[in-house]
């Protein structure tokens, strides 16, 4: 499983944006003063958490009888100036979300530490894609709010040819008849 959690509008909460399996819905929130968050923002390594953390808590685990490994690791914010994630306009306050992975509960399997150096370099991979993502967003605002301004410029355009044409006709007639 995995699933991204991004700062909310507040810096007060990480709201989770994103997740494989949709087993607990978007926008769920935990609180950013948590001391294994702080944990995660202040290192650039993954990290193992304890399966109970609220972070964590993105699959159930009934039936369970060993619990599953997960890390967490920080995602830096890199292009966040316009894009804006459940209204939340600035997230400068908070320039990392996380990013929680957690192993199948099916197999007593651990994290090896070659596949935390993997995790932290998807990472920073993931990072680069929201940047892209958000790039994408504003350019297509941008053209969409372009291409609406060029509807009213164009209207605009004929009203205004209309006007001189209804001008000119006046004209013309009031030539006409002096």
């Amino acid at each position: 499983e995995c699933a991204l959690w991004m700062p909310s509008g507040t810096g007060m909460h990480l709201q989770l944006s994103h997740t494989l399996n949709y087993q607990i819905q978007v926008g769920s929130t935990v609180q950013i003063n948590l001391p294994v968050v702080n944990e995660v923002f202040n290192t650039g390594r993954a990290l193992r958490i304890p399966y109970t953390c609220p972070l964590a808590r993105i699959r159930p685990l009934a039936g369970r009888y060993v619990p599953p490994e997960v890390v967490a690791v920080r995602v830096p914010l890199l292009h966040l100036s316009n894009f804006q994630i459940n209204d939340c306009p600035d997230l400068s306050a908070k320039n990392y979300a996380v990013m929680v992975l957690i192993l199948p509960t099916d197999s007593a399997r651990k994290w090896r530490d070659h596949e935390l150096e993997l995790v932290e370099v998807v990472a920073d991979q993931v990072a680069v894609a929201l940047s892209h993502a958000a790039i994408l967003e504003e350019s297509m605002r941008a053209r969409d709010q372009l291409m609406e301004q060029n509807v009213d410029l164009d209207l605009a355009r004929r009203e205004a040819e209309r006007a001189i044409h209804a001008r000119n006709d006046f004209l013309a007639v009031m030539n006409h008849e002096m």
